[in-house]
């Protein structure tokens, strides 16, 4: 039978792992969401405007798409300083390379936590999942957007 105090140990660090999970995600969805308001409200008042940009389309897909990778960035910076502030990882270097390879689902596995935080990656993965299907469907947004023809106007 397992000891109580260990299982108690257990359930206290599972419990601690997700709620620092949650709370690391909700973070990312914040930056994601500021960076997407402010480049949307961007787009809109181009668009008002006849902004000269808008007659290059591809430029303006170039830059929609890089300027949605600094959100990505900085979250994969938030997972990496948990994974240190928690040692889980040896080096930040160590740890940013870690949390890249899982936000973007890779997961090689030459690199592993510790037994202690090992539950956080599952959440990274699956944020880093929401996120890029997120980051995926406002670059759709911005593409129908400048090649497809508006609403007929009355």
């Amino acid at each position: 039978m397992i000891d109580r105090a260990v299982a108690s140990r257990v359930g206290l660090g599972m419990l601690s792992q997700l709620l620092l999970a949650g709370l690391v995600i909700g973070t990312t969805v914040v930056v994601q969401a500021a960076f997407m308001s402010v480049g949307l409200r961007t787009l809109k008042s181009m668009e008002e405007t006849s902004h000269k940009m808008l007659k290059r389309p591809n430029l303006v897909v170039v830059v929609w798409v890089l300027f949605l990778l600094f959100p990505i960035a900085i979250d994969v910076v938030i997972w990496a300083a948990v994974y240190r502030l928690r040692s889980a990882l040896p080096s930040f270097e160590e740890a940013l390379y870690f949390s890249t390879v899982s936000f973007t689902t890779v997961g090689y596995g030459d690199i592993v936590l510790d037994k202690e935080s090992r539950l956080l990656a599952t959440f990274e993965a699956a944020n880093g999942w929401i996120i890029f299907g997120w980051a995926t469907a406002l670059i759709m947004i911005v593409i129908q957007r400048l090649y497809l023809p508006g609403p007929p106007t009355r």
